[in-house]
């Protein structure tokens, strides 16, 4: 693990920026209309792996840092997650509250109670849970090895995240004093795509990646992927084949193929003529500023944009592309 340290990993950060582009795709869904099936595979299938990987790259890269640097680096880099989440948070309260303000009437007071409930669970705009998630995620973990072992966190991150899945095979829960817990459940906390039931197994695995350079004893790691993805996708489609899912967000193969890929990517080395930091601040740009053009996109276009995800597409992929550029020019701030 020495030599973690000072490797670059290019298949890591080309993937990541693969990742920030099927998030676009998955809010803008550009396929349902015309493919329904490939809709549902570049949606709720390819674009099921993406917070997964970020939370596994974020355990390993977090780990490597926690063993080569400083007791501070910790401490530090949660600082710089905490504080990239609020800015965020800050720019979308806007479009957070003409979001719910066109589904819903809300008073100024019920306004100012949902913020905070907001910051700790689902963001002030839908895709900020990611942030709030990995924040707690990472916490967690940190905290979680200071008295336990690494085989004791993954046993427990196993344990929350198949919790987790009853959102997907909601269906198959038969027993009605059960049934009626898991749905008292949703109406509180609405999903279990959050750092507890989703965040810690993933980062938890990064960070075991990590620990005495664990990459390398993984052997044919894009074989094992690939059979994971093939499983993956049959068991998509049985669980929208028989109705199980409130929504597609996690799927157990995930975890299998998420580990091995990201294992295989780990030791790729790429000989392309690009520029990898760039392509890795860009993923985190294009995360984050997507969204307002999600927004946007309906109050400028109306029924057009609502109606037809090639448009939704082709209105907020370039936007964001225009404004990732000027953030990492003018706003680095913000990345």
């Amino acid at each position: 693990m020495t030599s973690a340290k000072t490797h670059q990993y290019p298949a890591v950060d080309v993937m990541k920026f693969v990742c920030a582009f099927l998030v676009i795709v998955v809010h803008t869904y550009p396929f349902y209309e015309v493919w329904p099936d490939l809709g549902f595979v570049t949606s709720n299938i390819l674009g099921r792996i993406v917070i997964p990987f970020f939370f596994i790259s974020a355990g390993y890269f977090m780990q490597i840092g926690r063993c080569h640097k400083d007791e501070n680096y910790f401490r530090s880099y949660i600082k710089r997650l905490i504080k990239l989440y609020l800015i965020w948070s800050v720019i979308y309260i806007p479009f957070g509250m003409h979001k719910l303000g066109s589904m819903m009437e809300i008073s100024g007071a019920l306004w100012l109670a949902a913020l905070p409930i907001a910051l700790f669970n689902i963001g002030t705009y839908f895709h900020l849970w990611y942030m709030s998630a990995l924040i707690f995620a990472m916490v967690f973990c940190h905290l979680f090895l200071k008295k336990f072992s690494m085989k004791a966190l993954l046993i427990l991150g196993g344990v929350l995240f198949l919790f987790g899945l009853i959102e997907t095979y909601h269906g198959l829960i038969t027993n009605e004093i059960l049934l009626q817990s898991v749905n008292t459940y949703f109406l509180l906390m609405f999903t279990t795509r959050n750092g507890l039931f989703f965040g810690v197994l993933f980062v938890a695995l990064g960070m075991a990646l990590a620990d005495q350079n664990r990459v390398e004893a993984i052997r044919h790691p894009f074989a094992k992927a690939a059979a994971a993805f093939g499983l993956l996708v049959v068991e998509a489609f049985t669980v929208r084949h028989f109705h199980w899912a409130l929504d597609y967000n996690m799927y157990l193969m995930t975890v299998p193929f998420t580990l091995y890929w990201f294992a295989g990517l780990l030791r790729t080395r790429l000989d392309w003529k690009l520029n990898f930091k760039a392509l890795r601040e860009s993923s985190t740009v294009i995360y984050f500023c997507h969204a307002m053009f999600l927004e946007l996109g309906e109050i400028l276009l109306g029924s057009l944009y609502l109606t037809n995800g090639a448009v939704r597409f082709c209105f907020v992929f370039p936007l964001t592309m225009i404004m990732t550029a000027i953030i990492r020019k003018w706003l680095p701030f913000l990345k």
